[in-house]
């Protein structure tokens, strides 16, 4: 890897690999993605995949509107080692993720009709008293790592009840979600893979019991879901509800931790929001944009097609680095700093198009609710020990925030 001084050197970043799961336990690839982004074009790059890196924000826009001429089915991320190139291609067609139209049109439709409007107000209020039980548990007097206490914790209970999963089994799924989602990205442990693989069965075992016992919620949804016209294929069913399981603990997480660390490093920020000087929509907005929890995004184009000047080829790859975006100075004003009365955010946290995330509403309460629950109830925070990053290209967090929360 480069010394951290090359990062601002355009003939020195293009040399990084940006699959290195290693550059990301620091703050270099922001440093990386705005040199690359002052290049003013796509740019090759080359590691576990070579592929185009697509960084300014016009040009990943650009990726999405000719959504047609770009491919999610052969994996919707780089990966970090060798086998994590396989499991895109497995599971394209079988998850929304990673399929092409039309089937990805059916999914989405099938699975649109479960985020509905009451079930998001029902979401709104139910989150927000989870969000202020952990954070008032957290803010006990002695140090906590707050995504151990908080972060974490939180998405698993909300997407129990979102799926449906009965009281009974819930111990069970959140420990199965703890124990899958505790590592440093896609480097794996044992454990960690053996979790995932029991929370497939799981998922499995929950489509079929309500195809048997229907009820008002997202699993029900699936299971009595249709493609074409016809019932939706159980294995695809299964993909997906493990899939919510996955993107809904993932995200969130990612972006909680990091929110909370801006207590210590943005307090200006934090203090305008207490006072009621900024609200808690715009510092949700801000704080999507300032922590996207995922970096990137892959491609494989279809036909030949120009982005930015540049010729990309049929079946190359292409990474669509959406914290770069986020980051964009012909966008955003002062993109670096931490403004929670931005106006008008057009962030890429969620993406756009056809594939823009279809629990975005669902991002936005959660995350909103520990926000708000932080506002209300901590007064000050402070560093208990030093944060770590989660070694991935893909998702971008911390493994670990020690803090101590003082009351309000």
């Amino acid at each position: 890897m480069p010394h951290d001084s090359d990062f601002d050197l355009p003939e020195r970043a293009l040399d990084v690999d940006l699959t290195d799961e290693k550059l990301y336990a620091s703050e270099a690839p922001e440093r990386v993605w705005r040199t690359l982004r002052a290049v003013g074009r796509p740019v090759r790059s080359h590691g576990l995949r070579d592929h185009w890196a697509v960084t300014r924000y016009r040009h990943i826009e650009e990726v999405y509107r000719q959504g047609d001429r770009f491919s999610s089915e052969m994996g919707m991320h780089l990966g970090e080692k060798k086998s994590d190139t396989l499991a895109g291609p497995a599971a394209g067609g079988m998850s929304l993720l990673v399929t092409d139209d039309p089937a990805h049109g059916e999914m989405r439709r099938a699975l649109g009709a479960a985020f509905t409007p009451r079930l998001m107000r029902k979401l709104t209020d139910s989150t927000l008293d989870i969000a202020r039980t952990l954070v008032a548990e957290a803010a006990d007097g002695s140090p906590v790592d707050f995504v151990d206490a908080v972060a974490a914790p939180l998405p698993a209970i909300v997407i129990c009840d979102l799926l449906g999963v009965p009281p009974s089994d819930r111990d069970h799924v959140l420990r199965l979600t703890r124990s899958a989602f505790s590592g440093s990205g896609y480097a794996t442990s044992t454990s960690q893979l053996a979790a995932h693989a029991e929370l497939f069965a799981y998922s499995d075992h929950l489509i079929r019991e309500k195809r048997r016992t229907p009820g008002e919620d997202v699993a029900t949804v699936l299971a009595n879901a249709t493609m074409y016209g016809k019932p939706m294929n159980r294995e695809i069913a299964v993909m997906n509800c493990h899939d919510l399981i996955a993107g809904g603990n993932e995200t969130t997480r990612h972006t909680s931790g990091a929110a909370a660390l801006t207590m210590v490093t943005h307090r200006a920020a934090w203090q305008g929001l207490r006072e009621k000087r900024t609200s808690v929509a715009g510092a949700t907005e801000e704080l999507l944009r300032f922590e996207a929890p995922v970096s990137h995004v892959m491609r494989v184009l279809l036909a030949d097609t120009e982005i930015g000047g540049v010729t990309l080829r049929e079946g190359e790859y292409v990474t669509l680095w959406l914290r770069s975006a986020n980051r964009d100075e012909d966008v955003f004003d002062h993109p670096d700093e931490l403004r929670f009365d931005r106006a008008g955010s057009r962030h890429l946290t969620f993406g756009h198009g056809a594939h823009y995330c279809i629990a975005a509403a669902l991002a936005r309460i959660e995350v909103g609710a520990i926000v708000q629950a932080l506002s209300e109830q901590i007064a000050d925070a402070e560093l208990a020990g030093v944060p770590r990053r989660l070694e991935s290209n893909f998702f971008r967090g911390y493994r670990t925030v020690p803090l101590a929360l003082t009351r309000r």
